[in-house]
């Protein structure tokens, strides 16, 4: 009875050894997609939550703590604003346009459009830290 007990705990520790692998992906906060009319708008960020973001699809690079910090308190300003209309029509000078994929519903909008929920703001502005930060790019 014994040698079943100590079999049986064996199998349940490699089980649980395999479940906490390093494959399992960590939970996205977003995906910003930014476009526009001027060389070098176009940019896809996927911001996750163990602190990494992909730069139009390369290779996660480590996010700085403060940027997490910034970007999960986001998440949760932006969800709280999903759905709320935008008014008017995008100005004729606008520059660049940003759609946002959250867990919880998708929201996109053209800088300078009139009544944008702050959050949408703030996150124009992350977008383009995270950019020239730590993507390395020149917007």
């Amino acid at each position: 009875m014994g040698m079943r007990l100590g079999a049986a705990a064996a199998v349940v520790m490699a089980l649980a050894a395999v479940g906490c692998g390093g494959t399992q992906r960590s939970a996205d906060l977003f995906v910003v997609k930014r476009t526009g009319s001027i060389p070098g708008a176009n940019l896809t960020l996927l911001v996750t939550d163990n602190g990494t973001v992909r730069c139009n699809g390369g290779p996660p690079k480590v996010l700085p703590g403060d940027l997490l910090v910034e970007a999960r308190g986001l998440t949760e300003e932006l969800a709280a604003d999903l759905g709320r209309p935008v008014s008017g029509d995008p100005p004729a000078n606008s520059v660049y346009r940003f759609e946002v994929n959250l867990g919880a519903g998708k929201a996109s909008w053209t800088d300078g459009s009139l009544g944008l929920p702050q959050s949408f703001f703030k996150l124009s502005q992350l977008t383009r830290k995270i950019a020239k930060g730590t993507c390395g790019l020149q917007r």
